[in-house]
């Protein structure tokens, strides 16, 4: 029996990142958050720093989930959704992570 071959899934295009984004951004203060197509992968990417988690097609609409971690490895999230619903659980799993990092350089008034 010869072995199967592995389908990869389609192309990643600049319009399945804007449906990532804009699925986040309605959830929630996520203006700060961005998309981007790259490397077969949709990268979430806070400010302008380095992704913070990816989303990997698995094909038929589904993606798959993982977290860049302070070791620097991906670390898979189980998780498998559409665009829609990979937003919810991105703001769920890695709601902490999203969040923006604007902090005041006024004193909080405590006499501390």
């Amino acid at each position: 029996m010869a072995p199967r071959k592995q389908v990869p899934p389609a192309g990643l295009s600049p319009q399945d990142a804007d449906v990532l984004q804009r699925a986040l951004h309605a959830l929630g203060d996520y203006g700060h958050v961005a998309v981007r197509a790259g490397r077969g992968h949709l990268n979430i990417f806070v400010d302008d720093g380095e992704p913070v988690a990816r989303c990997t097609p698995l094909g038929a609409g589904r993606y798959g989930l993982s977290f860049h971690s302070h070791t620097g490895r991906w670390e898979p999230i189980p998780t498998i959704a559409d665009l829609t619903r990979m937003a919810h659980a991105l703001v769920t799993t890695l709601g902490s992570y999203l969040q923006r990092w604007d902090f005041s350089d006024k004193k909080s008034g405590s006499v501390h």
